[in-house]
């Protein structure tokens, strides 16, 4: 995305435009099932250019699911210039981007397929812009606290589609937080579920259509969320072929503690096991001290419970909380052989046990540590189960970069024991840390505070 002038005329009324009105809950007749309409209606609301929008395109639980894949993966949002060029650079994360005051938002690029959910997510999109699946780009989830926003830019003539989706309401009170583009003089207002889709450029395709200079515009309360779904003029969605799935009964089965030598130590040792070699699966028996365990689930909220059957998270760490946490982050760090800087905040999560529920991560590499007495990982797809106990950690790529391209890899997810609980963690496609705490970040109880001026 780039900030640019366009010097076109600007309506002076402003036509905004509400999903509700255009279908109400009544009429959408949900799927009890689904969650959605059991007839998906797009309502073109301009004709040039055209703009369509989708009421209920994604479910509740959808959404729901897009806000959670994102804790723990916030980043501030930045602002560049792409090309058609670019398309190595944006798949390593290596773009121009930089902070920028017109730009003040959250960002947080999901994986490909990082779930089932996602993956679903991903094949509607495309059908509904007519367009291949292999030009989608990782979803890109937004968030916008109390004052934050995104002036006005374009996204770019290398977009020929954008898709965005809001992933919840706003006060019905609130008169902020809305998409507008000025030069079409229209204002769309947040809806859950909602999808709004517009082309990039003009009809003939060789140019960037001006018209659809658009901004973000920042809430006065609460937060809002959303998903930018950019269709590139490039292949951008690159994946690893993968065999069928294993069935337990055949699979190859370790027991990481006793490759350790079965013993527990209150000095960590950090010697790592290959258990596959492609893709690179690695265990660490012992990583935690169980000082270190004990410290962990004792940060678990006592009304803290899972609330689905995918990955639950049960508290995050804010980077180096403390000197604990630190520790263990920089040990994290060494045995992935990346910089403190690419590491996300820490996550004890309660783990999915059913297929294709469980989050693998918005990084190129995963973490997990348990902190259960027990727990089996098993890798279905590579036929590998791996039995844990308190302290052991595991590691696995979600990218393969033996071409210099990223192709996601999905041949690591993986599924838990019902129950388990640890630690999950990833290391991002760009060194960020520093980036994060340079600006601060509105929790949802900092932002449910703040009132609306009078």
């Amino acid at each position: 995305m780039a900030l640019v002038t366009v010097d076109l005329p600007r309506p002076e009324i402003i036509a905004c435009v509400d999903s509700r009105d255009l279908l109400s809950l009544e009429d959408a007749e949900l799927d009890p099932v689904t969650g959605l309409p059991r007839q998906l209606r797009a309502f073109v609301v301009l004709k040039d250019p055209k703009v369509v929008v989708v009421p209920y395109f994604f479910s509740d639980e959808e959404c729901s699911q897009l806000i959670h894949l994102a804790q723990g993966g916030w980043n501030p949002s930045m602002v560049g210039q792409a090309t058609n060029s670019s398309e190595e650079d944006y798949g390593k994360g290596n773009l121009e981007n930089a902070l920028a005051p017109t730009r003040t938002s959250w960002s947080c690029m999901l994986r490909y397929a990082q779930t089932t959910v996602v993956e679903r997510l991903e094949h509607r999109l495309a059908n509904l812009a007519g367009l291949s699946l292999e030009q989608f780009e990782r979803m890109n989830m937004v968030r916008y606290a109390p004052g934050e926003l995104f002036d006005e830019h374009h996204d770019g003539k290398f977009r020929p589609m954008t898709i965005f989706v809001y992933l919840n309401d706003l006060d019905e009170k609130e008169e902020a937080g809305d998409t507008y583009f000025p030069v079409l003089g229209m204002s769309f207002r947040p809806r859950r579920g909602t999808a709004v889709m517009w082309s990039n450029i003009t009809a003939e395709g060789a140019s960037e259509d001006s018209r659809m200079l658009h901004s973000g515009r920042a809430p006065s309360t609460g937060i809002k969320y959303g998903v930018n779904c950019f269709f590139n003029v490039s292949n951008m969605r690159n994946m690893v072929p993968v065999g069928p799935d294993y069935d337990p009964a055949d699979a190859a089965v370790v027991s990481v503690s006793e490759l350790g030598g079965g013993e527990k130590s209150d000095t960590p040792k950090l010697v790592a096991f290959r258990l596959f070699r492609d893709p690179n699966v690695l265990a660490v028996p012992g990583f935690l001290t169980q000082e270190e365990v004990d410290y962990f689930l004792s940060s678990i909220p006592m009304t803290a419970s899972a609330t689905s059957s995918g990955t639950d998270t049960l508290h995050l760490f804010e980077l180096e909380e403390t000197p604990m946490v630190h520790s263990v982050e920089a040990r994290l760090a060494t045995t992935a052989g990346l910089g403190l800087e690419f590491l996300a905040p820490l996550r004890v999560v309660s783990c999915a046990s059913e297929r294709g529920d469980c989050n693998r991560g918005c990084g190129p590499k995963s973490v997990y540590i348990c902190l259960s007495d027990q727990d089996e990982v098993f890798f279905y797809r590579l036929g590998l189960r791996l039995q844990l106990s308190r302290g052991d950690a595991l590691m696995w790529p979600n990218v393969d970069w033996s071409t210099e391209k990223p192709v996601e890899d999905l041949r690591t997810i993986r599924v838990h024991q019902p129950n388990a609980i640890g630690i999950d963690a990833f290391f991002h496609d760009a060194a960020i840390r520093e980036q994060q705490k340079a600006r601060k970040f509105m929790t949802e109880e900092e932002a449910a505070a703040v009132t609306a001026p009078r």
